[in-house]
């Protein structure tokens, strides 16, 4: 038998929604003003799964009212251990539909573009003057970075927030600042297909040892996925912790309340710590390095020596 016990009731008026009512509780920390700004932001996500799923979700509970949402994908099996719209009943479904229905249940006065589409590389610098701020965050990594050096070139601010297994990092970009390709070791500012080739070279991906150190990737699985056999191992925690950090650098951004954490410098999180660090001076040396012919072999070199892998990896940081 259920008992209930100091069941109050409320009026239909006390229960009618309005903006202020919804985001009550934010007005203990910001201002008017300041909560005005976040709901006037215009955010571009591409990809709304994992991380853009709660990017999304963080946003509109925060009082974000305006969207532009891309994914060209459908909800699979494999996704219900991370993506926060994956269940059954939305297996087969695009996320970038899913995501929209499910903001318009927190707040259906949100206004979204939904694009049930993957982002094409030629048509980024036209996603990007979609938005105020911009998050790519698509599984497709080359397309992500390249998203993210182009806004800096655009002059808009951009938000880099990845799973690497156990391990999650995020850092906003501005204009003026360094790229994600260097802070990364990726082809300093390349285009998408220079990208594309350099990520899919199973010598470069061996030379990703912190997969295994601070990613926490078991040996077998990282072989494979250098290979092009496994796709990117990934925890809900640290998916839904990067996806969350993120949704609040662009409440910083809004509001101007707090200093984003910005590149060079990064949230780093794992199962055992959570700090800020940089992004060193000799991953943004060597990212440039790859431009050229021997920067190229050096990395070559280095997937051929897994004992040098480790040292390298210690020593860029």
């Amino acid at each position: 038998m259920v008992t209930e016990v100091n069941k109050t009731n409320k009026s239909d008026e006390d229960l009618t929604p309005s903006y202020e009512k919804l985001f009550q509780r934010n007005y203990g920390v910001l201002n008017p003003e300041q909560q005005n700004r976040i709901r006037e932001t215009k955010v571009v996500i591409v990809g709304c799964g994992g991380i853009g799923g709660v990017i999304a979700m963080a946003l509109a509970r925060s009082g974000l009212e305006k969207f532009v949402l891309y994914d060209g994908d459908v909800f699979h099996p494999s996704n219900i251990n991370r993506q926060l719209e994956c269940f059954f009943n939305t297996f087969g479904e695009n996320k970038a539909r899913a995501t929209h229905k499910a903001l318009l249940k927190v707040n259906p006065e949100i206004q979204a573009e939904v694009y049930e589409y993957y982002l094409k590389p030629q048509d980024i610098d036209k996603a990007i003057s979609q938005g105020d701020i911009i998050l790519p965050v698509a599984d497709e990594w080359p397309l992500s970075i390249h998203m993210l050096d182009r806004a800096i070139d655009l002059g808009k601010p951009a938000i880099l927030s990845y799973p690497v297994g156990a391990l999650a990092r995020v850092s906003t970009f501005l204009p003026g600042g360094p790229y994600s390709s260097e802070c990364l070791v990726m082809p300093y500012r390349a285009n998408y297909q220079t990208l594309k080739e350099f990520m899919e070279d199973p010598a470069n991906r061996q030379i990703l040892f912190y997969y295994k150190s601070a990613g926490a990737w078991r040996d077998k699985w990282f072989k494979k996925w250098c290979q092009g056999q496994r796709p990117h191992a990934q925890l809900c925690g640290p998916v839904w912790i990067a996806g969350t950090l993120a949704a609040m650098e662009v409440i910083k951004l809004a509001t101007g309340k707090w200093k984003p954490v910005t590149a060079p410098r990064h949230w780093y999180i794992t199962p055992t710590e959570a700090r800020i660090k940089k992004f060193s001076l000799a991953r943004r040396l060597l990212s440039r390095s790859t431009q050229y012919p021997w920067g190229k072999e050096l990395l070559v070199a280095l997937a051929d020596r897994p004992w040098l892998v480790k040292l390298f990896t210690r020593a860029i940081g």
